[in-house]
């Protein structure tokens, strides 16, 4: 049975994303993005499942960041899960009832509109949306609610008092699988990285030596390189690809490449 890591408390939106793409593993979580990935570089864990862009918040900077640090890890696979948030209390707890709402202070602000019609409720932000879930279990006041998974609910024995409260229904978040040995090839996906010359038409020649192999860009993230300010590196996601031409692709550019992963 597989362990996967994820960050985030047991019954987190992780988690349940972890459980849904690998099959009958185990799931252990970690407090940040930086302990979860050295867990899973350090062999603590078989796989990290590492969240890299939300629909409406865009790519998680962090994440791309651990990407190109962690030179030894590979992404095999990958998962998109549709983030529901949900009202949920103690067994026995009504709307109105409630007086505070503990989350997450994004799923929080995702939750905006719901609880502006809340005016006298008190929003208190804690540091996941799980463990918002498990807090208020422990402390058992049928006025304190929590705002999160009703995966989390389940897991910890609370009751969904409201589903679908967050502003945006189109509200997903997607997810890379990384592991220490990279996977056979099941579709035509790839991530690489590439640090060019900063001068006029870099980015371009680059753009172009995929453009050229007939490469399909799924996305394009740049980060600062921390070395030179406002120097960046470029995280591309490709599809329509094979590996002969991908590796063209990234001997025709002029800079420095990284795979991160096909899958």
């Amino acid at each position: 049975m597989p362990t996967i890591g994820f960050q985030g408390e047991p019954g987190a939106f992780s988690d349940q994303a972890a459980q849904a793409l690998v099959t009958d593993c185990t799931t252990i979580g970690y407090a940040d993005f930086d302990t979860l990935i050295a867990a899973t570089a350090g062999h603590a864990v078989d796989a990290g499942l590492l969240p890299v862009e939300n629909s409406i918040f865009g790519a998680i900077a962090r994440s791309y960041d651990l990407l190109w640090e962690t030179p030894g890890l590979h992404i095999v696979d990958e998962t998109t899960i549709a983030v529901e948030m949900c009202l949920i209390g103690v067994p026995g707890a009504t709307e109105s009832g409630i007086v505070e709402v503990r989350s997450h202070p994004v799923a929080l602000e995702q939750v905006r509109r719901f609880t502006d019609r809340h005016p006298t409720w008190r929003r208190t932000a804690v540091d996941d949306t799980a463990g918002a879930v498990a807090a208020m279990m422990r402390v058992g006041d049928p006025s304190i609610a929590a705002i999160g998974p009703a995966f989390a609910a389940k897991r910890y024995g609370a009751t969904v008092l409201r589903r679908k409260i967050q502003d945006d229904e189109q509200n997903f978040t997607r997810f890379y699988l990384l592991a220490l040995v990279a996977a056979e090839p099941r579709s035509d996906r790839a991530v690489v990285g590439i640090e060019i010359p900063h001068r006029p038409g870099s980015l371009r020649d680059a753009l172009g030596a995929f453009a050229d192999r007939r490469i399909d860009l799924r996305n394009i993230v740049a980060r600062p390189n921390h070395v030179d300010p406002f120097h960046y590196r470029f995280f591309f996601e490709v599809r329509a690809v094979d590996g002969d031409r991908l590796t063209d692709a990234l001997a025709a550019v002029d800079g420095r490449t990284r795979l991160f992963g096909r899958y």
